[in-house]
């Protein structure tokens, strides 16, 4: 039951339906979600973990708020995950591996096929765009890195649903950026791939930057 917490209030959390700043009440999101509110609790502690959720004394629990410090911290740590990963990466992954990254981008590019932005899906896209990612890091066979990577994953996934722009320019831009990092790789060329992720990073941060407020 808790996992099942978890990932409930995890997704509301990162999704925006439970706002930065929104107060938590155990007993009201359990009866919400059909829990009793003891997993809720576990729930809410594990995500404390991750900073999705602060606890204020004798004020109460509340969903964080995004501030632009903070998100330095995760593009750092983020750019420090995947370009630390890249020498163990090239040495794992086969073409069987790389295949299933194109075909994560191949049916991104299905969603990126539509005439205007209005047509676009973009939570889907966010959803594949995290999944490539999350999907590389794995390919390094190293369990921490994977969980460090989803957890930083879900405060940036909580920025990208603040942005009230031109959602398919950008995923457009990011799309291709996806295609020079698989091709870097399929070509276990290291010090290209590095190069590939380490703009793709600061292009996020940019756009992270510039959602916040902060250009």
């Amino acid at each position: 039951m808790t996992d099942l917490a978890y990932n409930e209030l995890r997704n509301a959390i990162i999704s925006l339906r439970i706002q930065p700043g929104e107060r938590l009440d155990a007993e009201s999101i359990g009866a919400s979600l059909g829990f009793s509110r003891a997993p809720v609790i576990e729930a809410i502690n594990l995500l404390r973990a991750e900073g999705l959720v602060v606890a204020k004394r004798r004020v109460g629990t509340f969903a964080s708020e995004i501030g632009p410090e903070q998100m330095e911290e995760v593009f750092d740590a983020r750019e420090m995950l995947e370009e630390g990963v890249v020498p163990i990466v090239v040495h794992n992954v086969s073409d069987r591996q790389i295949q299933a990254l194109s075909e994560i981008l191949d049916e991104g590019e299905k969603l990126l096929d539509v005439e205007t932005s209005d047509d676009f899906d973009y939570r889907k896209f966010m959803e594949l765009d995290a999944q490539f990612h999350s999907d590389f890091i794995a390919l390094s066979e190293r369990q921490l890195f994977k969980k460090w990577f989803d957890e930083l994953a879900g405060h940036m996934q909580r920025v990208r649903y603040l942005f009230q722009g031109n959602a398919l320019e950008r995923s457009l831009e990011g799309h291709r950026e996806h295609r020079a990092i698989l091709a870097a790789l399929h070509k276990r060329d290291i010090a290209e791939l590095r190069k590939c992720l380490h703009e793709h990073t600061e292009r996020s941060r940019k756009g992270c930057q510039i959602i916040l407020g902060r250009e």
